[in-house]
């Protein structure tokens, strides 16, 4: 199967309707798209009443499209939505249209224009997997699943107050109304949750009445005669109340990366930073290279760090200066790099206005680009309440968690507690053996030919800085409670001889003799993924984020979404895969297994 998802092919009628070819249907009404879903959707799950006593409501969607029935709900939810409440939307799409046919699809609807202009500019890439767009200012968060529909649904946890059913006809496109589509619809629904479809099919009543839902037919939109309604008959469980005051320990990337996070969801943020100069975490170096690390293979570990990059993409389009989008070139150095960077270009897994073949075996990354760290954390962490306090016990105690200074003195109380503070994690948990030290030193020199084009990667990096060229870094393995090492001539050496090897034009035009360095202390695990989630076997609403590596700048900012919507219990930002092969249990899990597997050798 290609690594792209396929295109929608679509034409234009007479009167301006769009037309799906692959399932001879179109889009939305020929009266009115419009009408048609506020009088099928909106009314038939009850909104904009159904959300008026929420503090989180969470729309499932068959059916993406054009994108009109999520402005459909975002106009009636900017007029009469809850203060302080947060909108979900889960949306699945396996065809995903290009802006500029929604965009046309939309001019039918000027009093849509302001909306529809917020949506296209923040249009999904065409790519597999789970994307999620937050629209902060209305308090929308759209999570779109691009792929085959009950895959996608079987890979994702929430919980839906309501569906929107808006597929092809059942007839056309018999997959997305299947008997295992409705089993997951009843999977990820909330007790009494509503649904709402314009088809009145036979499979379509039979196979919800068989997941649970009572159904009922309703006078239809526009020259179809009946819709249907339904409500799942399962019965309501108590609401668990949401946190609203949170404690981080850490101010690096993965620190900050929470508090923007959980401060968007209206949560008091108090963020411990013990080294708030930067004088050991990576997060001091003058730059960052962000990119995607492309996998060949379909894996949970390749879905994570492609969709890692496309969320960081979107929260640094909001950072101003603190992102510079200068492009990456990725360059094979070896066979099997060169190789793999070959493949990954004959058949991308990110479309064209993000990846392209480069020469000799190369890739460029169109959308990667230089993080500043100073200024990222400055903007990540405004509005966090700073305390400079090294937090040397943490307690949970009447429902709250506590932190203590050195002295013994409480510092601070909240509902949950995050721990990412890299090496000091094994401090406060059991999971100091699954943690790894790597000392890293960056090495950057004057540069006689002006800067280079954009940087360049692979297995070492280069990049433009001032009138300098930054280049390394070493990553050598370390006791993670030990202090970072000097910076060192040795080092230095190393740093250009990787760089001689990657590129080596730009070797030549520094003197290695002039370098000067920082080191820092990563933080990997033995699977070289981040950890991320509850901490297994402690006391409730106890997080832990760590082992970002050097891939911090890239990974940070969604594994601090996985987090925060856990602790806000709101849909998952990544398919259950991801999630899993993140979580911090993953370690006791595998080694019982190997034990179970022992056992019965």
């Amino acid at each position: 199967m290609p690594r792209l998802p396929p295109e929608a092919k679509t034409h234009i009628d007479e009167a301006g309707l769009i037309f799906g070819d692959d399932f001879n249907d179109s889009y939305f009404s020929r009266d009115n798209g419009l009408e048609e879903s506020r009088a099928v959707f909106l009314k038939g799950c009850g909104l904009p009443h159904a959300w008026s006593d929420k503090s989180s409501f969470v729309i499932g969607e068959l059916g993406f499209g054009t994108g009109l029935n999520v402005l459909a709900v975002w106009d009636a939810w900017r007029k009469s939505h809850p203060k302080d409440a947060i909108l979900h939307i889960v949306t699945i799409e396996g065809f995903l249209l290009a802006a500029e046919l929604a965009k046309a699809a939309h001019t039918a609807w000027p009093e849509l224009q302001d909306l529809s202009d917020k949506l296209i500019a923040n249009w999904p890439v065409h790519a597999y997997g789970a994307q999620r767009i937050w629209f902060h200012e209305e308090a929308i968060c759209i999570t779109l699943l691009i792929g085959p529909c009950v895959e996608m649904l079987k890979n994702m946890a929430f919980q839906a107050d309501c569906w929107f059913l808006d597929g092809f006809s059942p007839a056309r496109n018999p997959d997305m109304w299947s008997e295992a589509v409705f089993a997951q619809i009843a999977r990820l629904s909330a007790p009494r949750a509503r649904l709402a479809t314009y088809s009145v099919a036979g499979r379509v009543k039979t196979g919800l009445t068989t997941v649970g839902f009572d159904i009922s037919k309703e006078p239809g939109f526009g020259t179809k005669r009946q819709r249907l309604e339904a409500r799942l008959n399962r019965p309501p469980s108590p609401e668990i109340q949401r946190p609203t005051t949170a404690m981080i320990i850490g101010g690096g990337i993965a620190g900050c990366s929470l508090a923007s996070a959980l401060m968007k969801r209206g949560l008091k943020v108090d963020l411990f930073d013990s080294d708030p100069c930067a004088a050991t975490k990576a997060s001091g170096n003058p730059i960052a290279l962000v990119k995607p690390r492309l996998d060949r293979a379909d894996t949970a570990e390749g879905r994570f760090f492609r969709a890692a990059f496309l969320f960081a993409r979107r929260i640094y389009g909001s950072l101003g200066a603190a992102f510079e989008e200068t492009g990456v070139l990725e360059i094979g150095t070896d066979p099997l790099s060169k190789e793999r960077l070959a493949n990954l270009g004959d058949d991308p897994p990110l479309p064209a206005d993000y990846l392209l073949q480069g020469e000799n075996a190369s890739l460029i990354h169109k959308k990667g680009g230089l993080a500043y760290p100073h200024a990222v954390l400055a903007s990540l962490k405004q509005g966090a309440i700073g305390r400079p306090v090294c937090v040397a016990r943490i307690a949970h105690e009447n429902g709250q968690w506590r932190a203590f200074d050195e002295r013994g003195v409480c510092v601070a109380n909240a509902d949950i507690c995050v721990l990412a503070n890299g090496p000091g994690i094994a401090q406060f948990t059991d999971m100091g053996p699954y943690l790894r030290g790597r000392a890293g030193q960056l090495s950057w020199a004057s540069f006689a030919g002006g800067a280079p084009f954009m940087p360049v990667t692979g297995g070492a990096y280069a990049a433009p800085f001032h009138d300098q060229l930054v280049f390394g870094a070493t990553f050598d393995p370390c006791d993670l409670r030990d202090a970072p090492p000097p910076v060192s001539v040795a080092s230095h050496l190393e740093n250009y001889d990787k760089l001689a090897g990657l590129a080596p034009d730009l070797a030549r035009q520094i003197d290695v003799k002039t370098a000067s360095g920082r080191t820092s202390i990563r933080v990997t695990t033995p699977d070289h993924l981040p950890i991320v989630g509850a901490v297994p076997q402690a006391d409730p609403g106890l997080y832990v984020l760590t082992g970002l590596g050097s891939r911090g700048f890239t990974t940070a900012f969604l594994c601090a979404e996985i987090i925060a919507s856990q602790a806000c219990r709101e849909p998952s930002p990544v398919e259950t895969a991801i999630a899993k092969a993140l979580s911090p249990d993953r370690f006791a899990r595998r080694a019982a297994k190997r034990s179970h597997s022992k056992v019965h050798q």
